[in-house]
């Protein structure tokens, strides 16, 4: 593959040092294009509506039911989240060389989802369930299409978080209806039987992905700047710089939701009027992802008028501020767990499309694919170790050392970006 040549960032540095505009991507047909992302926008709602269903319901399940140590429960997200990133690089690299293997791979990865719930919902042992959940998030990442990618090489450099942050917030939708579903069903059938039903969305992920594939509808690589690896020099940079550093913090203090949800559990033992316990969890993780969808729009269009860097830095003292509260809350406290549950789900959905926002607005367009795939691989690597390391201070000490441990790398990130990392001209 050609190295391109380094090219200006797409904003203006915070030393005042002015950033040459990148040249406007070629756009594809409107019409072919917005076809392409609607019909690949739909296996992945479906599919976020069947995973997240589950993931309602499994800290209790692995945790409770199966009687799973917090230190496990983690290991297991951990390792699902590591396999995920890898699934992910793995197909875009190998789609770049034949392109038309993108629709094969997303019709894959869908039934491997299917087959990973079917068996979960089976599962009489803590590594059975393991296996199957961090399979799960494996086939995740072999059929997630690069939609952040192609929304960024078609969209004006000063509407890139706008952009980013719609996108953002299709998955997070579909993961909020898969957890007030899950919320819903609870008050009739058990929890193995939620865990199997989210095989009906995975399995309309899997029809829509293969109509599509048969159909030739996986064209979204179509009209898009042909791809290069970005050069090392880009890392000189001092504003690209200080967004990788603040990142890496911010992520290696990003704990998997599982946990927080396994902290709600054991806080709100009795549930809450007539909802039970599995019930509230669940509600309080729709809760979650309807605030990360509003934050990601929200948080995206921010960026785009102050830059990423503030709204990063705002994300990592409302991820603060809810881990105190998950620390601290006391037990039957329902307002203290929805408050948290609403601040670290604005907190995910602002961070996530700011980071991809400062990326895309420092690099140029024609290296997206790469550095996005990069950041894809630092977000996955900086919640692994801070999902391990707070289920193994959980266990061995208590969860308030568990959540308190990413504060002060949060409070760094906060510091960092003080001044921001990139400004819109």
């Amino acid at each position: 593959m050609s190295v391109s040549p380094p090219a200006a960032p797409r904003g203006r540095a915070d030393d005042g040092s002015p950033a040459s505009p990148a040249t406007a991507p070629p756009v594809a047909p409107a019409g072919g294009r917005a076809a392409s992302l609607t019909h690949a926008r739909l296996p992945l709602l479906f599919s976020a509506v069947g995973l997240e269903s589950t993931t309602a319901v499994v800290a209790p399940f692995i945790a409770g039911t199966l009687g799973a140590a917090p230190i496990a429960l983690a290991g297991i997200e951990a390792a699902g989240r590591a396999g995920g990133s890898a699934a992910r690089a793995g197909a875009t690299k190998l789609a770049d060389r034949r392109p038309g293997l993108r629709g094969p791979f997303t019709v894959a990865g869908n039934a491997g989802l299917a087959l990973a719930a079917a068996f979960l919902a089976g599962s009489n042992a803590v590594w059975q369930a393991g296996a199957c959940r961090s399979g799960s998030w494996v086939a995740r990442g072999l059929g997630t299409p690069p939609l952040l990618e192609v929304a960024s090489s078609t969209s004006a450099p000063r509407e890139l978080g706008a952009r980013l942050g719609l996108e953002r917030s299709v998955g997070a939708l579909g993961a909020a209806f898969g957890a007030l579903a899950a919320a819903l069903l609870l008050a009739f059938v058990e929890v193995r039987t939620v865990i199997l039903l989210a095989l009906v969305p995975v399995v309309a992920a899997v029809a829509v992905s293969a109509h599509g594939t048969l159909r030739g509808r996986d064209t979204l690589d179509h009209g898009i700047p042909a791809q290069t690896r970005p050069q090392l020099s880009l890392l000189r940079q001092p504003p690209l710089r200080r967004l990788a550093l603040g990142i890496t913090c911010y992520e290696a203090s990003n704990i998997a939701a599982v946990l927080l949800l396994l902290r709600a559990s054991k806080l709100l033992p009795d549930g809450s009027g007539r909802l039970s316990q599995l019930q509230v969890v669940a509600v309080l993780y729709g809760l979650f992802h309807l605030s990360s969808a509003a934050a990601a729009v929200w948080g995206g269009r921010l960026a785009d008028r102050f830059g990423a860097g503030r709204v990063i830095a705002t994300g990592a003292a409302f991820l603060l501020g809810a881990y105190a509260g998950f620390a601290f809350a006391g037990e039957g406290d329902l307002t203290a767990m929805t408050v948290c549950f609403l601040l670290a789900g604005t907190a995910a959905g602002a961070v996530d499309a700011a980071e991809y926002t400062g990326a895309g607005r420092l690099t140029p367009p024609e290296t997206h694919r790469a550095v996005f795939g990069a950041l894809s691989g630092l977000q996955s690597a900086g919640r692994v170790v801070a999902t391990i390391t707070a289920g193994g201070l959980w266990t061995l000490v208590g969860p308030e050392a568990g959540l308190l441990v990413c504060g002060p790398l949060l409070v760094l990130c906060v510091a960092l970006f003080t001044r921001g990392t990139d400004r819109p001209r």
